[in-house]
């Protein structure tokens, strides 16, 4: 009863502000075709450890808007457009192992506990469900875990910090489950790539074969 006054409610709401795509102003869709394709593209990001693969490039105006309201006002919808650009440009071109159902699974990056109470969500997680379901690729969700409170990678500049921020911060159950698989961690943004590059060291400590990094925007 109450999901369907919800759904009323979010009903009437559209009636009197009816969605527009942030980036042209079409009505009726948070985020048209012709504006997700025109995203611009993104370099493989070769970090230290691992490669990274970005979608499109956070400088954009709309993509840095769009990502800020799945994270930060709810606007879970913005999932699926963000999981189909991956898809097309990334996913596609992953090599056939990656792409295996039984050998590869995919991570979302974890919030802890703090973050995600406040949140109420976890966006990395939207994002993978949805291409979870694009790739016929199962997803995880209790093998990876943030088990301590960190700062915000956002706001730390310097790369060393950034990685001594992250230290002891992820923590891995269930090891079985990725051991000898293939892994793709999820996530929405990266910088350094400090946040998925601790988290694959971790994986691959507990056992997992390869891991890579798939993001919305770097």
């Amino acid at each position: 009863m109450v999901e369907k006054l919800i759904h009323i409610f979010k009903g009437f709401l559209g009636l009197l502000f009816p969605q527009k795509c942030l980036g042209c102003g079409a009505r009726n869709v948070l985020l048209c075709e012709k504006c997700l394709i025109s995203f611009p593209e993104s370099p493989l990001a070769e970090t230290r450890t691992s490669p990274i693969f970005a979608a499109t490039s956070y400088q954009d105006q709309t993509v840095k808007k769009a990502i800020w309201l799945l994270k930060y006002h709810g606007i879970k919808s913005l999932a699926e457009p963000f999981s189909e650009l991956m898809f097309k440009r990334i996913v596609v071109a992953l090599p056939e192992s990656m792409r295996d159902l039984d050998k590869t699974l995919i991570i979302p990056i974890p919030l802890s506990k703090k973050r995600h109470r406040e949140r109420g969500f976890n966006q990395s997680e939207l994002i993978g469900r949805f291409l979870s379901d694009k790739m016929s690729i199962r997803t995880v969700n209790n093998v990876l875990y943030k088990t301590k409170e960190t700062i915000s990678q956002v706001e730390i500049k310097d790369r060393e910090k950034r990685l001594k921020n992250l230290e002891g911060a992820f923590e891995v159950k269930n090891a079985e489950i990725i051991k000898n698989k293939n892994i793709i961690l999820i996530d929405d943004i990266t910088t350094t790539g400090a946040t998925l590059n601790e988290a694959k060291r971790i994986l691959k400590a507990a056992g997992a074969k390869k891991v890579i990094g798939l993001v919305v925007a770097k």
